[in-house]
This record gives C-alpha cells, sequence and structure tokens, in this order.
C-alpha cells in the first residue's frame, strides 16, 4: 500500500490508501514471455530516468550558449517529463505515472536531493561570514532587507484591494517573503556554471550570498514555525520544546562526536592519499543517520545533512573525496529525478490570469529590490555601475533551494496548490531572463586589461626593481624555477621581485580561496596555511642566501582549473609583473617518461589569450631539474635562437639581462634568410637595433657568443635546431613569426604542441633529441586580447599594421 498526502488545507494527516499488487516489485520476464515489461516498477523507473536525463542532456546543449544555467534545463525537462505535459496523454499516464513507480522515483529522487545538500554543506566553508569585510556585510545585508521590504509592502498594498477570505490574500506575505529570499548554492552553482569563480564579481556574490543566505535562513525558520504554531496551536508548546532540545542535542553529537571522528580519519590519511573506503562509507552511514535522527524528532529530513555537511572539514582529502563521489551522479542523474517528481505538485492548470496578475508583480518586486539592494552599496563602493548591475542580477536569481521552500509551504498549507504554481512560474521566468544578462554583459579580462604602459621586458626601465610573477603546480617545479631566477641576474641595482602562485584544483568546496602566506592574518586555519610549505621554504632559503637582491612572495591560489587564468591574470595585474613564467603542462621525469595534464594545457592557452603581461612557458628537462644553486655555485649556458618579431626581440631582452650573471654564458643565433642576410644589423628596424644593442654591450666579453645561419627553406633549419643537441642548459625562442618567411612553409602540418610555436616545437616534440630546457617567451599582446593572436593553436601571425601601445592598470579593490 502507498501513502499519500492529499492536498486539503484542513488536516496534515489526511491520506489516501491505494492497493497495489506487491508482485509488481518483480522484474520482468520478457515481451518473449508474454508479459509487458512497463507493468513492472523496476522498469518503469529506469525509464522515467532515462528519459529525463536525456531530455536533461539536450536541453543544457541547447541552452547553455543562451546563457542558461543547468537549473533551468534540469527544471525544463523534469516539467516536460513529468506528469505537467507527458502525464497529460492518457497513453502514456498509464504506464509511465501509474502511482507506485512514481513514488518509488519520488524517493530516490528525494535520496538524492538529501545527498546534493549534505555535498553543498560540504563544500561551504561557513567560517567565511566571520571573515568578510564590510563591502561584504553590506551588501549581504541590504540584498536581504531591501527585497523583503519591496515585496512585504506592495503585498501590503494588495491585501487592501483583495478580498479576505481567499487563500491568495491569507499566503501573500509569505509569497513576499520567500519569493525575495537569496540562496549561497544559486549563486555558487551560476558562477560555476559561467565560469565566474574566480573573477571579481563572483568572489565578490560568492562572500555576500553567504551572509545574505544565513540571514534569510534564520528569516525562514522564524516564518514557518509561527505558522506552525498556529497549524498544531493545541500541542506546539510542548511539542517546539522537545523539538528545539532534540536539534540542540543533534547538533552537539555532530559536532562533538562526529565532527571529531572525521578528524581522526584525516590524520589517519597519509598526505597526498586518498581517503579510505571504509572512512568514505562511515561518513554515508552519518548522513543517513542524521536524517533519520532529523525525522525523528519532527524536523525535516534534510536538516541533519545539511549540518553535517557543514561540519565536515572543508577540502582535501575528506571533503574533496566525497565531492568527486557523489558530485557527478547526484548532478546528472538524481537531480533531474527530482525535477522530475517535483513536476507532479506543480499544476498547470491552476495558473489563471487573476493569481497571475496578483502573485507576479510580487515576485518580480522582490527580485528588483534585491537588485537595488546588491547595486547601492556597490556603487556606494566605487565599484562600476555595470559589475554592481551584474551582482544584483546574480545574486538575484533562484534555483533548486527556493523550490524546496516553495514544497514546504505547500505541504504546510501556508501556501495553496495555486500559490505554489505561481511562485514556480516567476522563479523560472526571473531566471531564465537574468542569467543571458550576467553572461553575455561581464567579462572577467577587463578587470586585469586597459590601457596604459608596456609590461614587457624589452621595455622595463633600466636599473629598477623587476616584478616577475611564476606559477607552480607540484613541488617538482620549484628547482627549475629557482635556476631560471637565479641565470636572471638580480643585483643590487636591478633586484628582482619574484611572486610565487601556487596553482591547487579545487575540489570539496565551492567558493576559490586566495592565501598571502606574507600576511600575518590569524582567521587562517592551520590546514589552509600548511599549503606551499615546503615551496615557501626553499624561495626563502634562496632569498636569504641572496642577502636582499632577491624579494620572493608565495601565494597560494585553490580554484577550478576553468577559472584559473582570472586569478593569475589578476594577481599578475596587481603586481605589475613583466613577465609570467608557467611550467609547461607535460613534465619530463628521471626515466624520460612524460606525464601529461590536459587542463594544465588549456591553462597555458588561456593565460597565452588574456595576459596582461609577457609569459614564458618553461619546458623543465635536464639540467635546470638536477641543479640545485641553494647548495653549490651553477654555470649555465644559454641559447637564443632569434628570427624575427615581438615574441624574440622579447627572448633576447631577457637573455641580455642574463648575460650581465657571471656564470652565465649566453649565444644568439640569428637565422637568416639568404636574401637578408647583407642587411646592416644597425638598420632602424627593431629586430636589428637589439641585435646591434647586444653586440655592442656584450660580445666583447669572451664567454658570449653571436653568430648567423643562413638557412634557406624550413629543411635547413630543422638541421640547424637539431644540432644545438647537448650544447645548452637553456634555450630561450619566440613563439609567433610572421607568415611571409619561407622557413616555416609546410612546417604548421606537423605541429605537436601549437601553444609553444614552431621552433619550440621542434626542440621539445616526443621525436626531438633535444634534452635541454626550454623557455616559450611570448610578449605582451598589444592591443588587448585578440588582435595579434586569438587562438593559440596558431603560432603564425600575420604582419599587421603598428598598433597602440597598451598596459594593464588595476585600481586596486576595496578591502572586502
Amino acid at each position: 500500500m502507498v501513502n499519500t498526502i492529499s492536498n486539503t488545507t484542513f488536516s496534515l494527516n489526511t491520506s489516501i490508501w491505494i492497493c497495489e499488487d506487491t508482485t509488481l516489485f518483480q522484474s520482468s520476464k520478457g515481451i518473449f514471455f508474454g508479459e509487458n515489461p512497463l507493468n513492472f516498477v523496476v522498469l518503469v523507473v529506469i525509464l522515467q530516468g532515462s528519459l529525463v536525463c536525456f531530455t536533461n542532456a539536450w536541453l543544457e546543449f541547447i541552452l547553455m550558449p543562451l546563457g542558461e544555467t543547468t537549473f533551468v534545463s534540469q527544471a525544463m525537462a523534469g516539467f516536460l517529463m513529468g506528469p505537467s505535459v507527458l502525464g497529460q496523454f492518457k497513453c502514456l499516464k498509464k504506464f509511465f505515472f501509474a502511482p507506485k513507480p512514481f513514488f518509488v522515483c519520488e524517493t530516490i529522487s528525494l535520496l538524492g536531493t538529501m545527498i546534493f545538500l549534505f555535498s553543498m554543506g560540504v563544500k561551504i566553508d561557513i567560517s567565511m561570514v566571520m571573515r568578510t569585510g564590510r563591502k561584504t556585510w553590506a551588501i549581504g545585508v541590504c540584498s536581504f532587507v531591501l527585497p523583503l521590504a519591496f515585496s512585504i509592502f506592495y503585498a501590503f498594498l494588495l491585501r487592501q484591494v483583495l478580498p479576505p477570505g481567499t487563500d491568495i490574500y491569507k499566503s501573500l506575505f509569505y509569497i513576499a517573503a520567500f519569493s525575495s529570499a537569496g540562496s549561497f548554492q544559486v549563486v555558487a552553482n551560476l558562477l560555476e556554471d559561467f565560469k565566474l569563480l574566480n573573477s571579481e564579481v563572483g568572489r565578490l556574490a560568492i562572500s555576500s550570498s553567504m551572509v545574505n543566505g544565513v540571514l534569510c535562513a534564520i528569516w525562514q525558520i522564524i516564518a514557518v514555525s509561527r505558522q506552525q504554531k498556529i497549524i498544531f496551536q493545541d500541542t506546539y508548546q510542548s511539542s517546539s520544546k522537545w523539538i528545539a532540545i532534540s536539534l540542540c542535542v543533534m547538533v552537539i553529537i555532530i559536532l562533538c562526536v562526529l565532527r571529531p571522528i572525521m578528524l581522526w580519519m584525516i590524520r589517519r590519511t597519509p598526505k597526498g592519499r586518498p581517503m579510505k573506503e571504509s572512512y568514505l562509507v562511515s561518513v554515508y552511514v552519518m548522513v543517513l543517520g542524521c536524517s533519520l535522527f532529523g525525522e525523528f524528532i519532527g524536523e525535516h529530513y534534510l536538516i541533519g545533512p545539511i549540518i553535517l555537511g557543514l561540519a565536515v572539514p572543508e577540502g582535501p582529502p575528506l571533503g574533496s573525496a566525497l565531492v568527486e563521489r557523489l558530485d557527478t551522479f547526484v548532478s546528472v542523474v538524481l537531480m533531474p529525478l527530482f525535477f522530475l517528481t517535483s513536476s507532479a505538485k506543480f499544476k498547470l492548470h491552476l495558473v489563471d490570469t487573476y493569481s497571475f496578475a496578483i502573485v507576479q508583480p510580487v515576485a518580480f518586486f522582490g527580485f528588483l529590490g534585491k537588485v537595488i539592494g546588491t547595486m547601492l552599496p556597490s556603487i556606494y563602493c566605487n565599484m562600476p555601475l555595470t559589475d554592481a548591475l551584474i551582482l544584483g542580477l546574480i545574486m538575484g536569481a533562484q534555483g533548486m533551494t527556493h523550490i524546496l521552500h516553495f514544497q514546504n509551504l505547500q505541504y504546510l498549507h501556508i501556501i495553496d496548490d495555486q500559490s505554489y504554481a505561481q511562485m514556480v512560474v516567476a522563479l523560472m521566468w526571473l531566471t531564465a531572463a537574468s542569467t543571458p544578462i550576467v553572461k553575455f554583459m561581464y567579462d572577467p579580462t577587463k578587470s586585469y586589461l586597459s590601457l596604459n604602459r608596456r609590461r614587457t621586458i624589452e621595455h622595463a626601465p633600466p636599473r629598477t626593481i623587476l616584478p616577475l610573477m611564476a606559477c607552480i603546480y607540484h613541488e617538482e617545479n620549484t628547482p627549475p624555477l629557482i635556476n631560471v631566477l637565479e641565470m636572471s641576474n638580480s643585483s643590487t641595482e636591478s633586484p628582482i621581485c619574484l611572486y610565487v602562485l601556487h596553482l591547487i584544483q579545487l575540489t570539496g568546496r565551492s567558493a576559490p580561496v586566495l592565501i598571502d602566506h606574507e600576511a600575518s592574518n590569524k582567521s587562517v586555519n592551520p590546514l589552509k596555511s600548511s599549503y606551499s610549505q615546503n615551496i615557501r621554504n626553499a624561495f626563502k632559503s634562496y632569498e636569504n642566501q641572496q642577502m636582499g637582491n632577491v624579494m620572493v612572495k608565495v601565494l597560494t591560489s585553490i580554484s577550478p582549473y576553468e577559472t584559473m587564468h582570472d586569478e593569475i591574470c589578476l594577481q599578475a595585474a596587481k603586481k605589475r609583473a613583466y613577465m609570467l613564467i608557467v611550467p609547461f603542462h607535460k613534465q619530463c621525469g628521471p626515466t624520460q617518461i612524460l606525464e601529461s595534464a590536459q587542463p594544465i594545457r588549456a591553462l597555458n592557452r588561456h593565460l597565452l589569450r588574456t595576459a596582461p603581461c609577457s609569459v614564458g612557458i618553461l619546458v623543465e628537462r635536464g639540467n635546470l631539474i638536477s641543479n640545485n644553486p641553494l647548495t653549490s655555485m651553477s654555470f649555465y649556458s644559454v641559447g637564443i635562437l632569434f628570427v624575427e618579431g615581438a615574441d624574440d626581440r622579447e627572448a633576447l631582452a631577457y637573455a641580455m639581462r642574463m648575460a650581465d650573471h657571471p656564470n652565465v654564458k649566453v649565444t644568439v643565433i640569428r637565422l637568416m634568410e639568404p636574401r637578408r642576410k647583407s642587411r646592416n644589423l644597425a638598420s632602424r628596424d627593431p629586430d636589428g637595433d637589439l641585435i646591434h644593442k647586444f653586440m655592442v654591450d656584450y660580445i666583447h666579453i669572451k664567454r658570449h657568443d653571436y653568430r648567423e645561419e643562413a638557412v634557406r627553406d624550413s629543411v635547413e633549419m630543422v638541421n640547424v635546431i637539431r644540432s644545438l643537441e647537448g650544447c645548452y642548459d637553456l634555450i630561450l625562442v619566440g613563439r609567433r613569426h610572421q607568415n611571409e618567411s619561407s622557413l616555416f612553409s609546410g612546417l604548421t602540418e606537423w605541429i605537436e604542441f601549437p601553444e609553444l610555436g614552431l621552433i619550440a616545437d621542434m626542440l621539445v616534440s616526443s621525436d626531438s633529441t633535444f634534452d635541454g630546457s626550454v623557455l616559450v617567451v611570448q610578449q605582451q599582446n598589444k592591443a588587448g586580447i585578440g588582435l595579434l593572436d586569438i587562438h593559440p593553436e596558431n603560432s603564425i601571425v600575420k604582419k599587421q599594421e603598428p598598433l597602440p601601445i597598451v598596459e594593464v592598470t588595476v585600481a586596486q579593490r576595496r578591502d572586502q
């Protein structure tokens, strides 16, 4: 028998009893034995799940490019495949939406919802609420107060003209309050869908939505408790006291028993090793136990898992392991089932003109209040108007948590079925209309791209501090980078300030984190402060060894690979770096086995397109890995392959700085076509000027050398490049070259790593025998994104007219 709650406003205990054949739970013998598989529960549930997941995938494919979020596609898939649309066909309703299979499907979806909200709780760092600045608190509070005031005030005006006896009159204040609520989970998912987590607006939205979400949760608990007091007025006083005591007991057990157990699991797990399967299973049992306890004491079954999720230590190893195990299956399979079963509560025929004209303006005023409540403090804090509008639209987005609140109101008969349907309609059209504006109006790169002077090694002023930035993915990247820093000749007249950004993939949390290890921030917990410890120790030892000629500052960025380039470019612009050095995505170990990481390769390509300074991709091999300047004096042989163009000049300018180091030998090899070999080196062209400067300043020093190689075609150029094997510890090459030269004809068809350019690709490709390191240099794009190299896959660029000089300036962000 199946027990279902009827839609009555008299009692929550009214039930409908349906008799079902228990044998239908068995599996079908198949059509060849004369049985209809659609008469059996298991197959119908599988078919329902397959249809809604398939529809969701297609809608995501169609709607995501139009600026819609995954929530919109999931909700539409559930609506189309649910009883509201597909169930209207009588021939399909009989098989697909029979009571028993549908309630089994609903049970599975509710389990998925429980796991989903537990997973969201794991990703949340609740301590962020206390660490946020005044700007964040101002936005969070205003985006809570103003929409609530707007919508309730409009609801109050409506109640003056509505007949008092109607259901919509009684529930209008609740419609106003809950339609204007915010949600951290919705904001985090929207930013993740649009890859804005690392943008300035994204970071502010994450922290502000957390403040807003806490305030909304407190308000909603008060509102629902008040209505429960009215419904259960006979037993509310005694029952509510015991419910509150039991809830406090559950919280104490989670914080004082379950959380210490999880911390013990983390301590028992060696660093860098995955969590034991038994530990993860134990956490799953805790989730089910907390949900059961919540239902037992009369609370919602989701309360316990949410609190437990907030208590799970965020990040690796436990938080990240739980999220990796649960995220994909829950979001792709179980959540579409939730929207499928939720569509049964949505009755489209109840959406009439009268209720539409009442509920929709209330919801719109709540949305408008949230946008205005976000924009006012943002503009007061000197945020640009466009960014303030985008932030307001992000904060005003609605999603799955709102639907859960609406369903709870419907279950408690605080709102009727008609009001519920209207609230869902308002939620859908407001979200579907606002999110495309966010996607197409906001460009995160504008925060670090603007007009001013160049930021390149070639144009760096002499005898001043040279700011550089380097990215590190693993501790193994540290020795090669220290060797490059040693070769860069930091001196008293021209010291180097190196900003080291340790990049860690974001797993097990929603909000990206930037940790400045130099800042004395006591609010950073010990787990976060331990990040990059070995890297910090190595660079600090080198800094102390240089006695003031080198300044090293280590930062740790924890963010998704898809948006990590925004954080890197923003930091490079803030620090006014002249060059950004990043490791190549393939690492060569002692056994000469290459390890590939495609997300890092994609990140490097993003940086080549959007970096606000010159970029160097370091392919680490040979002596740069084995040499240790911390323990012994090292001698380096550096070669430069010079053809022509801005990238080659940037590589030569960097090599000229290295040439001042007494332990560095620099050799410039200029590849020239015979028809150009007779050109005067001092002719009025930028390439010739820089070559002439190198010869005047450095050729008289015996350890340095310059030679020209006449090459007529690509075959001869390849032969010259192959002759460099075993000659140099490091070779610097420019990435891009003009396409008019015959030296590169036919080579683009064989390129393996387009992001390195043709020459560097010959040195590091799988069939190359060159065993030294390579630094591939790209000079800062002259006019922002897209004018010189739209796609990093193309290393040959067309010759263009001189472009305006561009630089990056960043307005310092106010403390949040």
